[in-house]
């Protein structure tokens, strides 16, 4: 028996393949380099984008949650230990908000801001007039006389007898007032509306401009009337008026009334004829009642 095992001969180790070993990482190479060569211009060509996109839709469910996980374990790691530090975090917190809120109302009124002088640059390129933006604080409730306080003063350089004017969404910077008096950080506005407040006027008609005299109606739906007009001047329904600056001439307290000529009014609504003169209603381009900011007029280029 031991002879016969002897006479066999016993395989030990595996044949070797003929492939040096030294070899086969270069294989590989090459292999991996034609596979990432093929890919490539497969995806250039758009005809993987769809496998690449479902993969990528199956695999955004399991990122977002590891980065979920990654967070909440962050948070964890700095969550407070104690009360007190719970305390402090808190009162940081709420610090925070806070200082957030107060940042978010200075933006809106930035905002706001803005919007007025984009109107008073608009303005100021279309009249040779110097503004001042003034927003209206008080109405007093007076029912007799029309009056607002804008919070503008003589610090501002605004006195008495200064126009005041205001501009509604798609008309004319239009006036709707003039300084009564001014404090030092405040004025006291008379509405064109009042029936104290009387203004020199021009009412347009085709190339024809005649004088008259604007006077508040504010008991007839905040409208004015156009008097002293000649019988003989042609009127009609839709004619602008405008400011005629020439108040002194018409014996009016100039204190009241010394405005500088062609500021928008408003428009003819009806007409009446009485003896040698004739009047007409006039509907205001800007409700002063309305209006919530406004410019004064300081001065007005030659």
């Amino acid at each position: 028996m031991r002879d016969y095992l002897d006479d066999r001969p016993m395989k030990l180790r595996r044949e070797r393949t003929n492939t040096p070993a030294s070899g086969r990482p270069f294989v590989l190479a090459v292999v991996l380099c034609l596979v990432a060569v093929v890919l490539i211009v497969l995806d250039l060509q758009g005809t993987i984008t769809p496998i690449r996109l479902i993969a990528q839709q199956a695999v955004a469910p399991v990122a977002q949650l590891l980065t979920g996980m990654r967070d909440a374990a962050g948070d964890l790691a700095t969550a407070p230990r104690s009360e007190d530090d719970l305390r402090a975090r808190i009162q940081s917190l709420e610090q925070e908000n806070s200082q957030l809120k107060a940042e978010n109302l200075r933006m809106e009124q930035d905002r706001v801001e803005n919007v007025f002088l984009r109107q008073q640059l608009q303005i100021q390129r279309d009249q040779p007039w110097r503004l001042l933006g003034a927003e209206v604080t008080v109405r007093p409730p007076d029912a007799g006389r029309r009056v607002m306080i804008i919070a503008r003063g003589s610090a501002d350089g605004v006195t008495t007898g200064m126009a005041v004017i205001g501009q509604d969404p798609g008309g004319p910077a239009a006036l709707v007032g003039v300084i009564e008096s001014a404090g030092i950080h405040t004025a006291e506005v008379l509405l064109i509306t009042d029936v104290s407040s009387q203004i020199s006027a021009r009412v347009i008609h085709g190339t024809v401009a005649n004088l008259g005299l604007a006077q508040g109606q504010w008991q007839r739906g905040s409208r004015l009337s156009l008097s002293q007009i000649d019988r003989s001047t042609l009127l009609a329904r839709g004619d602008s008026v405008v400011s005629a600056g020439l108040t002194g001439s018409l014996h009016v307290a100039l204190d009241l009334a010394a405005v500088p000529a062609n500021i928008p009014i408003g428009s003819v609504d009806t007409i009446t004829v009485s003896g040698q003169e004739q009047s007409a209603d006039l509907r205001p381009f800007v409700d002063p009642d309305q209006v919530r900011y406004v410019w004064v007029i300081l001065s007005q280029d030659a």
